[in-house]
């Protein structure tokens, strides 16, 4: 999934999972996390190609455990919450192809890969934004 797509699941996950505090407020570290694992990973893959391809580092459930409680300590419960799920989303979104859940582990074969993004996935991903923040706004929530 590209990075729209992340998107659409954290607004998603902010519109339907119950939270005690104002709607929206656990939506920044929902976006944020949602971004995480690329943001991590594809700069160690694709920029300082310091592994193979994009998913590896922050693409495993150590770290989505680990920075979670990180999280939690520092900013509190509800906001280590919000990453929890964010974050399990985005890895989640993932899956259709390899997720290195157990890295480091376990050994995993890791292609050789390229950022690139396809145009027809972009598109998809933007008609799923797009639904989602009509959905929020005919729920009232923006």
């Amino acid at each position: 999934m590209q990075i729209p797509g992340h998107i659409a699941i954290a607004l998603a996950q902010d519109f339907i999972i119950p939270s005690k505090k104002k709607p929206g407020a656990i939506l920044k570290p929902l976006l944020i996390a949602s971004l995480f694992p690329d943001l991590m990973d594809k700069t160690i893959g694709y920029i300082f190609r310091l592994m193979p391809n994009g998913r590896h580092f922050a693409h495993n459930i150590f770290s989505l455990i680990g920075l979670s409680l990180l999280v939690s300590l520092i900013w509190g419960r509800t906001t280590g919450y919000a990453w929890f799920i964010g974050y399990l989303g985005h890895l989640l979104v993932d899956s259709s192809n390899l997720v290195p859940w157990f890295f480091p582990f376990r050994n995993y074969h890791f292609e050789k890969g390229r950022l690139s993004f396809r145009s027809s996935q972009l598109l998809y991903e933007m008609l799923l934004v797009a639904s989602v923040l009509m959905i929020r706004r005919l729920a009232g929530r923006r």
